[in-house]
């Protein structure tokens, strides 16, 4: 075990269980290679949802300089 290693799981050891057991899951879903995050079907379906609207629209360089220099005028 490397001394980084050691540091962090001494660091650990000092944290409630609870703390202990949500860094031991991330760790080993590194390990693992799975995700470390479990979405529920609600949020699944959300990030599905924004991914498939269209992209925004954003102003154009001209079109935020000619909107702001409107508003210098007035």
């Amino acid at each position: 075990m490397t001394e980084l290693l050691e540091r962090a799981i001494a660091k650990l050891q000092t944290l409630p269980g609870d703390r202990q057991d949500e860094a031991a899951q991330m760790l080993l879903s590194l390990v693992d290679g799975t995700p470390a995050i479990q979405l529920t079907t609600e949020q699944a379906q959300e990030v599905a949802r924004r991914l498939d609207a269209p992209a925004p629209r954003y102003s154009t360089h001209e079109e935020v300089a000619a909107f702001f220099g409107q508003k210098r005028m007035a």
